[in-house]
């Protein structure tokens, strides 16, 4: 395993991905539709939540599709190949990583959450609807999209069980959750002050 991951190929295909993550949609999007940068209002995150923040609502969708397709397509091409499922979820992280520390935007990015869904969608189907309904149960329940996002990932290594995934993605789901919650720690701050 230790060889497959750390040969010449994976090492260009986890750059490769690092690079695609590091594709900003919302600084994109907000230049298509000539609105303010982002990170200059409201959470300053660069993500489809912040962007809608502006009152565009396209601009955060083309966001929201952006950033769910860099882990779609991506990990869709790996699907194709010989590599395990589960390595290819341990690939993934890298385009996470891009999303949230992309050398584009001086390694201050988003929060992972479409681009996770989208490696999801690519690596089970099921997993990504079940996590989709939870968020969107979540959202119309409360309105907040990061606590939304927290419950949904929180349930993410039970989906997997329930999908009947192997034991690896189970394991590594595990670390998606925390790299969810990690990008959210302002907002689990948040809410911990508003409760107490």
């Amino acid at each position: 395993m230790l060889e497959n991951i750390f040969n010449l190929e994976m090492l260009i295909i986890s750059v490769g991905l690092y690079l695609i993550g590091s594709i900003p949609f919302a600084i994109i999007s907000a230049k298509l539709f000539n609105l303010p940068d982002p990170r200059s209002f409201g959470s300053k995150n660069p993500g489809a939540t912040n962007v809608l923040r502006s009152g565009n609502k396209y601009a955060a969708f083309l966001t929201l599709v952006g950033d769910g397709l860099k882990g779609l397509i991506p990990v869709l091409f790996l699907m194709e190949t010989t590599i395990p499922v589960y390595q290819i979820y341990l690939l993934s992280f890298f385009l996470l990583v891009g999303h949230t520390f992309p050398v584009t935007l001086n390694f201050k990015g988003g929060k992972g959450v479409a681009t996770s869904i989208g490696i999801l969608l690519s690596l089970n189907p099921i997993v990504a609807a079940l996590l989709i309904i939870t968020w969107l149960l979540t959202y119309y329940i409360f309105k907040v999209s990061g606590l939304s996002a927290l419950i949904g990932f929180l349930l993410l290594p039970l989906f997997m069980f329930i999908a009947s995934a192997e034991i690896y993605m189970v394991a590594i789901s595990f670390a998606n959750v925390f790299f969810i919650f990690m990008t959210h720690k302002k907002n689990i701050v948040n809410f911990l002050s508003d409760e107490s």
